[in-house]
């Protein structure tokens, strides 16, 4: 019999955040979990402090030339056995009690196919600089941004319906999954932050924004999800628009900042 849970955790030269990501997931106060680590094609010390992990911890690695996000996720949830799925990054960090209140929101809604939750900004030195506050789903609004953001369980079954991660949409590939999912299943918000998300120079957030190419890809990602289906395409720009006037701002992430 399998674990509860299966975690991934693609990897590629984050060695410098790495031991705070995998110490994180060992920390979890909630125990029945596999964890599969995707180094793909690091060129700094992941491999050595991976080596060392190996040592203290019992989890899975697979080594490979880098091939992108998307194909180290396949790669990864290739292995899993777990009831439940999610995967991290290497630069970010788990609250203990992650994976506790997620198993339990899934458990306790067995209609849900997805729970996502809260998270906090921090800095280099792990310093919290925002606390975000995500919306209740809404798979309109969800054709507009990605507010489920990196926190997040859900089921296989949910995998075994939808797929592969699409190598396509590299930068895009975990929104377009969450929109393939909510075509079949619910998805609920967990109001609680459970979740570090880091900001610092080397990150996939701030790489994008200087590349040429995320920009053209993310053309591709929208022109694709309109052609998909153009009536809810343009209902939840409307509907964007609409509560975005009445409430004063965009109906999405808030941030709040930390003093």
């Amino acid at each position: 019999m399998g674990p509860k849970v299966s975690i991934v955790l693609p990897t590629y030269n984050q060695a410098r955040y790495l031991p705070r990501a995998l110490d994180s997931i060992f920390a979890q106060t909630f125990r029945d979990f596999e964890l599969i680590v995707v180094n793909d094609g690091s060129t700094d010390e992941t491999a050595s402090i991976l080596a060392s992990y190996q040592q203290m911890h019992d989890f899975a690695l697979i080594e490979q030339e880098n091939k992108g996000l998307p194909t180290a996720l396949n790669v990864g949830f290739a292995q899993a056995r777990g009831e439940y799925l999610t995967w991290t990054s290497s630069d970010n960090v788990m609250m203990p009690e992650m994976l506790e209140v997620l198993v339990q929101a899934l458990d306790e809604n067995p209609g849900v196919g997805l729970v996502y939750a809260d998270w906090y900004v921090v800095d280099e030195q792990d310093q919290v600089l925002a606390i975000a506050r995500t919306i209740d789903y809404d798979r309109f609004l969800l054709l507009r941004d990605n507010y489920i953001n990196a926190c997040f369980l859900y089921r296989r079954e949910c995998a075994e319906k939808v797929g592969l991660y699409d190598v396509d949409f590299m930068y895009c590939e975990d929104w377009d999954y969450w929109l393939r999912m909510a075509r079949f299943y619910k998805m609920m918000h967990i109001d609680q932050i459970l979740y570090q998300y880091r900001i610092h120079e080397d990150s996939l957030t701030s790489a994008l924004a200087n590349r040429p190419e995320s920009s053209e890809r993310y053309g591709r990602f929208a022109k694709y999800w309109r052609g998909e289906n153009p009536i809810a395409w343009y209902y939840s720009k409307l509907k964007w628009h609409l509560l975005k006037r009445c409430l004063g701002h965009a109906p999405t992430v808030t941030y709040q900042p930390v003093h």
